[in-house]
C-alpha cells in the first residue's frame, strides 16, 4: 500500500534515489518544475513514486513526470498517482487534463482508459532539412480569424510532448511577433512557428490542405535555412498531412506516434476555480 502526497523540501528531488529523472524532452519527464504541484507516492517512509500536475492554462491541466520505483512497479502506485493528480485537478476546477505518452506504451494506454480518457490524436513527427528557396508569406493582422480556422484545436508548447488549446490571442502574438506563415488564396493552409531547438526549426501549429499545405511546408523549409538553421519539424496528426509531409520532402526520424489522451473534468461542488497562470512561451528562447 502507498500514500500520495504532496512533494516537500525534505524530499528533495523527487526525481532523485529510486527514480532517475526523465531525460529533458522526453513525453514523460517534468517540463516544468514551477508550473504546477509535484506529488510523491510513499511505502513506511519511503518514495516509491512520483508524478507532477502542470498548469497550462486557467481551465486545463496537463499529467507528466509519472515515475514508480522497478520494485514497485504492478503495485497500484502509478494508478494512485493518477487518481490523485486528477482529483486534485477537479477540486481546483480545471475542466480538461490531458497527458502524453508513446504509442507503445501500452500500461499507461490501459490506464488512460480506466480513468476516462480518450485518444484524442496519433501525432508522428516529421523533418526536413532546410533548403534554400523563397520563405513563406508572413500572416498579416487581418488573417487572424482565417488561421484559427486553418489550424487545428491544439499548438505544441513545448519542444517535447505537450499541447494545450490553441486560441485567437495565441494567433494573434504569432503574428505580431512574426511567427506565423500563410499559403494559399484566401489562408488554405497556415503555421505558428517557435524559435530553436538544437538546430531544428519547432512547427508549433499547422494546418490546411490540398497544394497550399505542402507548398507552405516545402517554404518552411527555406525559412529555416533563412535563419540559419538545419532542419524543421512538425508534427503531423493524420492521414492528409502525413501525405503532404512526404510529398514536400519530410520523413518521420523514428517509427511510432505520441498519443495525446484527453479527459473532460466537471466542476466539483464548492471547488476554487482554476488558478490563473501566464500565459505559456511560445517556444524555447532562441
Amino acid at each position: 500500500m502507498c500514500t500520495v502526497r504532496r512533494a516537500s523540501a525534505r524530499d528533495g528531488d523527487p526525481g532523485g534515489g529510486p527514480l532517475a529523472r526523465p531525460r529533458a524532452g522526453s513525453p514523460d519527464g517534468p517540463h516544468h518544475p514551477a508550473g504546477g504541484p509535484f506529488f510523491v507516492a510513499e511505502s513506511s517512509g519511503r518514495v516509491v513514486g512520483m508524478g507532477k500536475l502542470t498548469v497550462v492554462s486557467p481551465t486545463e491541466a496537463w499529467l507528466e513526470g509519472g515515475r514508480v520505483a522497478p520494485r514497485w512497479r504492478r503495485r497500484g502506485v502509478a494508478t494512485a498517482l493518477f487518481a490523485h493528480r486528477i482529483a486534485y485537478a477537479q477540486e481546483r476546477g480545471f475542466r480538461v487534463v490531458r497527458f502524453s505518452t508513446a504509442s507503445d506504451n501500452t500500461p499507461i494506454h490501459r490506464a488512460g482508459r480506466r480513468f476516462g480518457f480518450r485518444r484524442i490524436a496519433a501525432l508522428r513527427r516529421y523533418e526536413a532539412a532546410a533548403l534554400k528557396g523563397d520563405p513563406s508569406g508572413r500572416a498579416r493582422n487581418a488573417d487572424a480569424g482565417a488561421i484559427r480556422r486553418a489550424l487545428g484545436p491544439l499548438i505544441q508548447f513545448e519542444a517535447g510532448w505537450e499541447w494545450r488549446t490553441l486560441t485567437v490571442s495565441d494567433v494573434r502574438r504569432a503574428i505580431a511577433r512574426r511567427r506565423a506563415f500563410v499559403a494559399g488564396r484566401g489562408v488554405e493552409a497556415a503555421a505558428i512557428i517557435g524559435g530553436s531547438s538544437d538546430g531544428s526549426l519547432l512547427v508549433r501549429a499547422i494546418g490546411g490542405k490540398g497544394r497550399a499545405l505542402r507548398e507552405l511546408l516545402v517554404a518552411l523549409r527555406a525559412e529555416a535555412a533563412r535563419r540559419g538553421l538545419d532542419d524543421v519539424s512538425f508534427y503531423a496528426s493524420g492521414a492528409a498531412q502525413r501525405r503532404a509531409a512526404r510529398s514536400a520532402g519530410y520523413r518521420p526520424p523514428w517509427t511510432g506516434a505520441a498519443y495525446l489522451y484527453e479527459r473532460s473534468l466537471s466542476r466539483a461542488a464548492g471547488s476554487p476555480r482554476a488558478p490563473s497562470t501566464s500565459t505559456p512561451s511560445t517556444a524555447p528562447r532562441t
